[in-house]
């Protein structure tokens, strides 16, 4: 079975890490396929460019052999919908999949394209902080898998705003993740 990790990765970070490594020891899953995405329809700003971003997850996944990145999102020039990730991995996987998303993410599933077929079609691995509520129709899905989230109080974007204000951020990200940040001199 293979976790699917959607996400903007801007940059990719150790709760996205610590996140992954959980959701293969809890839902035993074989592999995590992170999926930057390329040009996601509810993020605008300071978002690097796809390929950068792509760069940087293959980077921070990359100590971990049962971590993949795929491209497929950062390769298309159109909109990225979860939907359409999802029928394309449905077909390589033939269903022996199961995608992880974040409850503050399942609870706003309402206002993603498509969101009936997603929660009805396909297997949701979702993150639950102890004592989060599920606050939406879909909570109580049978096709949901709960993942034990521990608090990581860590995000891309306090990462950025960091950066930006030339404060320390060195172990909120993976190593090689800090270094191609500094040499490229990301998000100044």
């Amino acid at each position: 079975m293979t976790g699917l990790f959607g996400g903007t990765f801007n940059p990719p970070h150790i709760g996205h890490m610590i996140l992954a490594e959980q959701s293969l020891h809890e839902l035993s899953l074989d592999k995590i396929i992170f999926i930057p995405s390329g040009n996601p329809p509810h993020k605008s700003g300071d978002v690097l460019g796809s390929e950068t971003r792509y760069k940087l997850t293959v980077l921070a996944s990359c100590l971990n052999p049962r971590f993949e990145v795929s491209d497929y999102e950062t390769k298309k020039e159109s909109v990225s919908y979860t939907i359409d990730m999802l029928k394309h991995f449905d077909r390589i996987l033939g269903g022996e999949m199961i995608f992880l998303l974040g409850m503050d993410a399942l609870n706003d599933l309402k206002n993603w394209k498509d969101p009936q077929s997603i929660a009805n079609n396909f297997t949701l691995g979702v993150w639950r902080r102890s004592g989060e509520p599920a606050q939406n129709e879909f909570a109580d899905n049978p096709r949901i898998k709960n993942v034990n989230a521990p608090e990581i109080p860590v995000s891309s974007s306090q990462i950025r705003k960091n950066i930006r204000e030339g404060l320390p951020y060195r172990y909120l990200v993976p190593e090689k993740v800090y270094e191609y940040i500094n040499a490229m001199e990301l998000y100044l």
